[in-house]
């Protein structure tokens, strides 16, 4: 036995309270009453004076809630020996079931649990055996016991998933989850051993050796030749509203198919195709009809072949507006107008620009946007600046430029930074030499390394964070928080006169990533595979809710103000919402899980020689030293059963108290 909180034993020392209660007593001495308080009830002085225990059994109950009560915080847990007692002599069987998506092929999992059953059926008397499920990840199911039933139990509740399995991969988990036994290890793995599932690597197929015991591998094949099958693989709608479908096959001969359309849960369009045997084969549906905003897109071939999960794609498709976002300029003919405009435009996200003068703006309109952008800010007089700094610190975000209007200042308009008069007259261009990009707006952005820039040379402050820079330390592209919103500003001009970032690849790639950055349109992924995470903090997961394919909440209410990580354990469309809006993620099974090929059987059978080969090498170093290891013990907490004794002393103690110790009151 051991305690895991040894110090509060020191809560021994309160027994000395009811002891100390307990040779108290109280006497009571009658006061005489006089005239004017004839008709009020008499009291009694109680006097504390010292005495020899009574109440012995009371005192008992006392003291005793004391000692259990630090007991439980002392959480006393006692070692005994696991339920699955093995010697050398015993064999540990591991059995490890595939669970990815090619096992939902018909009869192909069905055949795993009679292979399971098999592998039970010939356990010896004192042999153990422990479950696992494999695909993206590996799982412990029932850990090692002597008795089958349990392993019968969690095989009948294990059903194929959504994921890819990698034997790689599992052979490594496997490694660091098997429990710590003196037994022999014997390593069944249960799978249709797909040829997409072989690592890369031959090498890392092979298991360590686990606790000083070598592990043998018995291959256990739920398959001996590859079904046909056809998946869809790809959908892609363009400008035109038309949706192209590319469906592969994987297959020795074609095959006869309808592919249909459905949009929101309606069905718009059904072609009939014949499909390739192998490669694929494109079916282009026309003048789809879509509802504004995000759009369910299903596409599926019928009839269902032998594996019909990948007969049914789901696809989001967002039919939003181009979002308009404000550009101030003071010469609406300018090339940075031009060079801006494209880039936004080009966007995934599409962005409509709406061109504003800067000499005749009405400042009341910052409030209609929720990030702007200001081709020149030097144009920016006094006036328009202070509006500019309360739209910020509203909680607005602004992209600016510093064009050749800068060059007649002392300092930046809104920012306030001086301008160091004594550098500004240089006129060669400096090539970029610090990004950062850990920032969001610069960790998809590559190719600022070729840029060559004349920067405006401003004096930072302790406000500014530098995000691009060049050679001299001379910031290039940095950002300021102003109460609830931000600015970047580029030290250079965007017409291409100062610098050519206007006219490299990375200034359409960098426009794009600062619109979502300002705009808080931080977009998740819209289509994610099967068993994978969806990252709710690239949304700004706070406050917000999803909700599975079956409409089931996902988040606790605490949940919905962290940002979290889902596991997508079906297929379907995922609600998510977030202070952003609500967005649609479609979730479909692995496509690499389709092609049901299955590896060589040479390839299978060098893999198990190289395991046997291991383990003989690996048993006659062992046979060289005794195995000395005890047999880990299992950790048996008892605290809980301190809590439910302390309730009924707690009620004990009420009752006997109340019938020992009453109060009597005098009369009149």
């Amino acid at each position: 036995m051991a305690l895991l909180g040894p110090l509060f034993l020191l809560g021994l020392l309160g027994v000395a309270i009811p002891l100390w209660l307990h040779r108290l007593e109280t006497q009571v001495t009658e006061r005489e009453p006089f005239a004017t308080t004839m008709f009020l009830e008499p009291a009694k002085k109680r006097i504390h004076v010292k005495k020899k225990l009574k109440y012995l059994l009371l005192m008992a109950l006392r003291i005793l809630f004391f000692v259990l009560l630090v007991l439980a915080f002392a959480r006393p847990v006692f070692y005994a020996p696991p339920q699955a007692i093995v010697t050398e002599e015993s064999t540990h069987h591991v059995i490890v079931m595939d669970t990815s998506f090619s096992m939902q092929t018909e009869g192909y999992f069905d055949a795993a649990r009679e292979a399971a059953e098999n592998i039970l059926s010939q356990m010896e008397d004192d042999d153990i055996a422990s479950l696992y499920s494999a695909s993206t990840n590996v799982a412990s199911v029932v850990s090692a016991t002597s008795n089958p039933e349990d392993i019968r139990q969690g095989v009948d509740a294990l059903a194929p998933g959504n994921g890819k399995l990698d034997l790689g991969s599992m052979i490594s988990s496997l490694n660091t989850m098997i429990e710590a036994s003196q037994a022999n290890f014997v390593l069944h793995v249960i799978s249709d051993f797909q040829q997409t599932g072989q690592a890369v690597r031959f090498a890392d197929m092979i298991p360590d050796v686990i606790n000083g015991r070598p592990v043998s591998l018995e291959i256990v094949r739920v398959v001996n030749e590859s079904p046909e099958n056809w998946a869809i693989d790809s959908v892609v709608v363009n400008g035109l509203n038309n949706i192209e479908v590319g469906i592969r096959g994987f297959a020795r001969s074609s095959s006869d198919r309808t592919v249909s359309l459905s949009v929101n849960g309606e069905l718009q369009q059904e072609i009939e195709t014949r499909l390739q045997g192998e490669g694929i084969t494109f079916v282009t549906f026309e003048n789809a009809v879509f509802a504004e905003g995000d759009n369910r897109l299903d596409i599926r071939l019928t009839p269902s072949d032998s594996l019909a999960g990948d007969d049914l794609r789901h696809t989001v498709f967002d039919n939003s507006p181009p979002a308009p976002v404000l550009l101030l300029t003071d010469d609406e003919d300018s090339l940075g107008v031009t060079y801006i405009t494209a880039a936004l435009e080009t966007a995934p996200r599409g962005y409509e620009v709406i061109l504003q003068s800067i000499e005749g703006l009405d400042p009341r309109i910052l409030q209609r946007y929720p990030w702007i952008v200001i081709e020149d800010i030097g144009a920016i007089n006094a006036s328009l600046a202070g509006a500019i700094n309360n739209y910020i610190s509203g909680g607005g975000a602004v992209l600016a430029a510093s064009g050749e209007s800068v060059f007649g200042l002392s300092s930046i308009p809104v920012l306030g930074l001086d301008i160091s008069s004594s550098a500004l007259g240089r006129e060669s261009r400096n090539p970029i030499t610090m990004i950062d990009s850990s920032h969001p707006a610069l960790s998809e952005s590559a190719g600022w390394s070729s840029v060559n820039v004349r920067s405006i040379p401003v004096e930072i402050t302790d406000e500014d964070r530098v995000l691009v820079a060049q050679a001299n330390e001379q910031p290039v592209l940095l950002e300021r928080t102003i109460g609830r919103g931000k600015i970047m500003l580029l030290a250079t001009a965007l017409d291409n006169s100062l610098s050519d970032l206007p006219v490299k690849p990375v200034f359409v790639t960098f426009m794009a990533e600062a619109a979502r950055y300002l705009s808080n349109e931080n977009l998740l992924i819209r289509e994610q595979i099967g068993e994978s995470f969806l990252q709710l903090s690239v949304a700004g997961g706070a406050s917000g809710q999803v909700y599975d394919p079956d409409g089931e909440s996902l988040l606790s209410l605490a949940d919905t103000t962290q940002a979290q990580d889902i596991s997508l354990d079906k297929t379907g469309y995922y609600q998510v919402f977030t202070s952003g809006g609500e967005v649609l993620v479609a979730v479909n099974p692995d496509r690499r899980e389709s092609d049901l090929a299955i590896m060589d059987a040479q390839v299978l059978q060098n893999w198990q020689n190289v395991v046997a080969g291991t383990a003989r090498s690996d048993e006659q170093s062992l046979n060289a030293e005794s195995v000395t290891q005890e047999e880990a013990l299992e950790e048996r907490e008892i605290w809980r059963l301190f809590l439910f004794m302390l309730v009924i002393i707690v009620l004990a103690e009420s009752i006997l108290g109340n019938q020992h110790l009453r109060v009597k009151t005098g009369t009149l």
